[in-house]
Order: C-alpha cells, then sequence, then structure tokens
C-alpha cells in the first residue's frame, strides 16, 4: 500500500490542478509521474536485495519523457533554471513555474530532495551510466555549482535586457522548445564526461547542478526524511559507502538522529544495504 501513495497524491493535485488553473496537460503529467514513483518504489520492495536500486532507476527513465519532451511540446514549457528566471521576469506564470513551484520550492518541504532521486531528467540519463562510484568528490568542488546558479540567472536578464527580447513576438511558443533542449543538451554535455571523469554518476548534482541549491533551504526541514529504526546501528559503513550523495548516513544513523543532510535525495540505497535494518 505504501507503495501507491505517491500516485494518489498525484491524482489529487491533478484535480486541484485541472479544477483551478483549467489546462489539460495536468491530467496527463501527474498520473504519469505518480504511477512512474509507484511502479519504482514497488519494485523496490519486490526485487531482490542487489537489484532494488532498478526499481527507482526505471521509475526515474520512464519520468523523462514528460519533462524533456511532453511539457515542452504540448505547451512550449521550458524547466530549465533559466527558462523559469526568463518567465518570471516577463510576468508568464505558466505550468512551468507551476511545476518548479511544486517540484522545487515548496514540494521539498515534504519529501525534500525525493525529485532529484526519483523524477529528475537530467539524472534519468546519469543513473544509467556504466560509472562505478569511486571515491568521495570533495566538499570544494561542490562549490562550483554556486558559479553555474548566477550564469542560470544572469543568462535570462542578458536575454532580455541586452537583447531586448519581445515575448509578444510568439517567443514562448517558437523558443522555449528550442532553449529547453539546448540547456539539456548544455547538462549531458557537462554532466556524462563529469560522471566518467570524477567516476560518479551523480557527479553532476554535486558539482554543476544550480537547482540542488534552490532545494537545499526548504529540505532542511522536509516532513519525509531517513530515520533509525529500533533495531540498533552497528557502524558497519555499509550506508554511506553505498549511498550516492556522500550522505554519512552512519553519522546520523548511529546516533538516533534523523538524516538532514540537504544532499540526501530518498534513493533508500541505504536501507537496502543495511545489514541489521537499523534505517
Amino acid at each position: 500500500m505504501f507503495a501507491f501513495i505517491p500516485l494518489f497524491i498525484a491524482l489529487l493535485v491533478s484535480t486541484i490542478l485541472y479544477t483551478t488553473v483549467g489546462w489539460w496537460g495536468f491530467l496527463v503529467i501527474f498520473p504519469w509521474i505518480g504511477t512512474s514513483i509507484s511502479l519504482g518504489m514497488y519494485l523496490q520492495r519486490k526485487l531482490p536485495t542487489e537489484r532494488k536500486d532498478l526499481g527507482r532507476r526505471i521509475s526515474i527513465l520512464l519520468i523523462l519523457p514528460v519533462f524533456l519532451l511532453f511539457l515542452p511540446i504540448t505547451d512550449k514549457q521550458n524547466l530549465q533554471l533559466e527558462g523559469i528566471v526568463f518567465l518570471l521576469l516577463v510576468g508568464s506564470f505558466s505550468g512551468a513555474v507551476i511545476h518548479y513551484a511544486i517540484a522545487k520550492v515548496f514540494g521539498p518541504l515534504i519529501w525534500g530532495r525525493g525529485f532529484c532521486g526519483w523524477a529528475c531528467w537530467t539524472a534519468a540519463i546519469l543513473d544509467w551510466l556504466p560509472v562505478n562510484k569511486k571515491n568521495k568528490i570533495p566538499d570544494a568542488m561542490k562549490k562550483f555549482r554556486f558559479f553555474t546558479l548566477v550564469i542560470s540567472i544572469v543568462l535570462p536578464l542578458i536575454m532580455i535586457f541586452l537583447f531586448n527580447y519581445d515575448v509578444n513576438r510568439d517567443y514562448l511558443d517558437k523558443r522555449e522548445i528550442i532553449w529547453m533542449l539546448s540547456g539539456n543538451v548544455v547538462y549531458y554535455l557537462i554532466g556524462i564526461p563529469l560522471a566518467f571523469l570524477l567516476k560518479d554518476r551523480r557527479a553532476f548534482c554535486k558539482v554543476a547542478c544550480p537547482v540542488s541549491l534552490i532545494m537545499k533551504v526548504p529540505t532542511s526541514v522536509s516532513l519525509v526524511c531517513i530515520k533509525p529504526k529500533n533495531n540498533k546501528c552497528v557502524r558497519c559503513g555499509c550506508c554511506n559507502k553505498s549511498c550516492p550523495m556522500d550522505v554519512d548516513v552512519m553519522g546520523y544513523i548511529s546516533q538516533g538522529k534523523k538524516v538532514r543532510d540537504t544532499e540526501c535525495i530518498l534513493c533508500f540505497e541505504c536501507t537496502r544495504v543495511c545489514p541489521v535494518k537499523a534505517i
């Protein structure tokens, strides 16, 4: 039953948004996302221990076409951070802005960075790369994300004020999809080489993704998080070794604390590998 909670939530959200906003796409997007996540969670429970992560990776791959193709094509939406900043600057509160508000601003107050683990279209490709994680990425390298965040904000400003883009020239209808796809190509061109170079599929998330910084604030107080069970932690370190985001899970669990690290993407790898089921 637990695995179907995302589907129930998605159906509720889609109904509310369709009723209030009136766009038919909400009746496709959210049920598709909810079904994909529920399927992934179901597979995580049913697959053998060594293959449980396959459920999450199937889920995130199924969601990819919704954000990368369906929304850009049917509603001319650019879901990249650059696109959201542009839309806000020109006063357009479209479906893309609603998506951002739900998935990356207010949603993380409930599910933290679960979007990164289960629905990110960039990570959907990165998580399938034939890369075995080696070493922890230095914290100093992770500060590079602030640079990419600045670029993502400055670029739309340049487009509007320097080149004097006029949204009345059907800009949103004809060019947003180009910017959306171009932005993703850039992300992949950075993320895939980084994964092989740093021996870490999620290297892009830690080093270059500007969105992760935006999600950190609400994630710090999120309702859903990894937490200890009644079983006592034996400090074997299996959880830390398996974590794709370099979170010190053992440090939290061994002290009986909830995992409040804002890098956690709720992939549940730590729960899978814990030999005493303490997580």
